[in-house]
């Protein structure tokens, strides 16, 4: 694509894109305050999405009751320990930087102890290409093929900012208003691919590009909006990573205290309907068929769920195809257990980048005591809809002979192994959302908006999807939504 091409099909992103409506970000954390008379909420999901709202709604003096299918709070947040030792992995979110406030502000609140989860002093490593190759600290590293001098001299981690650096600039904070401006917008139009090409990155760059974090969202980079690709890399670059020492599972748990009255366990929804004066949800709950009336309701069910339960009257048609056509991304992680940590033996922290069959990997145990530890392979796209259709020991076996491939010597210290396949999870069916392009700045606005009495939360419908950060962010935002909704009850008309 020339330049005169490039500037067309800019143009006309920006003609289908100029009467969108705004993307909408919750104005603060907490600190509702009634607006009109208390309301009765019943949430949909008990995910962070529905317990930060029912968590604020309930401070706030509403009546609460969270329905949640799962027999435990967290939805994708979760912690496996089944491991020796007292090892733990995450089979969902793993860490966040500080300035993902809404998650670092609840998790200092609730007194969750955290910790820098990083080890300083070893190497990562990568297979691309069909080379091995360290990465030292900082990113630098002699790749085996042809680069950009400029590229080369950037370094590995740094590779996506060379290119996106200026347009992640113009991300700042999505929480000011306005955001985000139209320079961003424009970009929505590409796929990340296409704008990497189109900005001059040599074949090598997007290589290396493709094998980091960028690369498990969606179905690769040509698969995804390039306004998507640069706000998830200005949202999680440049800072500190923080882990919750014992688990993340911790932080929704901290949740579920303080709603444990109103936490229903085990709420299948069924049927959805609302009138001018309320909404009925009905549910399987544990067999039982159970019907809630509320003034509100906050829906944070993935769309994924959302799309096969029956509402009525139906949503309009716009919101309709924005809960079919936003999709989660597939994701598969297989945790191999090891008798010893070799790979740090050998400098290695355990992060490995490639364009094998087990994409990436890293080391849930690099900062928890002990002598075993665990790796884990983290594919996303089609690599994790091939890897999750083998058995279970194959898909061990494939991750520890590619494992291998990155680190010496450690197949003799293997002992056990499981998986997480997200796209077979029946109450998530996917792991994160990523929007296609012309997605962001055309269906997120359209599947944060409420309809009625109906009003919608989690991580889709966040700037920050597929972090922590974007559910609770939601929360808040749809808790505020419901708020501010019953002012309008207390306006009393006198004639």
């Amino acid at each position: 694509m020339d330049r005169r091409d490039f500037l067309k099909q800019i143009g006309l992103g920006l003609a289908s894109l100029a009467a969108m409506e705004g993307i909408s970000i919750a104005r603060s954390r907490g600190g509702l305050r009634l607006a009109g008379p208390p309301q009765t909420v019943v949430i949909l999901g008990g995910g962070l999405a529905g317990l930060a709202a029912a968590y604020e709604l309930k401070r706030a003096g509403h009546t609460v009751t969270l329905l949640e299918a799962r027999k435990s709070a967290g939805g994708r947040v979760r912690t496996l320990r089944n491991f020796a030792d007292g090892l733990y992995a995450e089979a969902g979110p793993v860490a966040f930087p500080q300035n993902h406030s809404f998650t670092w502000e609840y998790a200092t609140d609730f007194g969750l102890p955290l910790n820098i989860s990083a080890k300083i002093g070893l190497n990562s490593i990568a297979h691309l290409r069909g080379s091995r190759f360290s990465i030292r600290t900082g990113g630098a590293a002699d790749v085996p093929f042809s680069l950009k001098p400029a590229e080369r001299q950037a370094g590995f981690y740094a590779m996506p900012s060379l290119y996106l650096g200026d347009h992640m600039r113009e991300v700042g904070n999505p929480r000011r208003s306005g955001w985000p401006p139209d320079s961003l917008r424009e970009l929505d139009a590409l796929t990340l691919e296409q704008l990497l090409q189109n900005l001059g990155a040599s074949s090598g760059a997007i290589d290396i590009i493709e094998s980091s974090q960028l690369g498990i969202l969606g179905f690769g980079l040509d698969s995804f909006s390039a306004l998507d690709g640069v706000v998830t890399e200005a949202i999680a670059s440049g800072g500190i990573f923080y882990e919750i020492v014992g688990g993340n599972d911790q932080l929704p748990n901290a949740f579920k205290k303080r709603v444990k009255k109103q936490f229903k366990k085990q709420a299948v929804v069924l049927r959805i309907e609302q009138n001018d004066e309320s909404v009925t949800v009905t549910c399987d709950r544990k067999g039982e068929i159970q019907t809630f009336t509320a003034d509100r309701v906050i829906c944070a069910l993935p769309f994924s769920i959302l799309k096969d339960i029956e509402v009525s009257p139906p949503f309009p048609q716009d919101k309709q195809q924005a809960i079919g056509d936003l999709k989660l991304t597939p994701v598969t992680r297989t945790f191999l257990q090891f008798r010893s940590r070799q790979w740090e033996r050998d400098g290695f922290d355990g992060f490995g980048y490639t364009d094998l069959s087990i994409q990436n990997t890293y080391s849930p145990t690099l900062t928890q005591p002990g002598q075993r530890g665990l790796l884990a392979s983290y594919t996303g796209g089609q690599r994790a809809l091939d890897i999750s259709a083998m058995s279970e020991r194959d898909r061990q076996d494939q991750a520890l002979r590619r494992m291998g491939d990155l680190f010496s010597g450690i197949s003799s210290g293997y002992e056990t192994g499981t998986s997480q396949i997200w796209h077979e999870d029946k109450w998530a069916r996917g792991a994160f959302t990523y929007f296609e392009p012309g997605q962001m700045t055309g269906l997120l606005p359209i599947a944060q908006r409420p309809e009625g009495r109906i009003h919608f939360a989690g991580e889709h419908t966040s700037v920050w999807h597929g972090w922590m950060n974007g559910a609770l962010e939601s929360g808040n935002r749809a808790a505020d939504e419901v708020n501010e909704a019953g002012s309008a009850q207390a306006i009393v008309i006198t004639r």
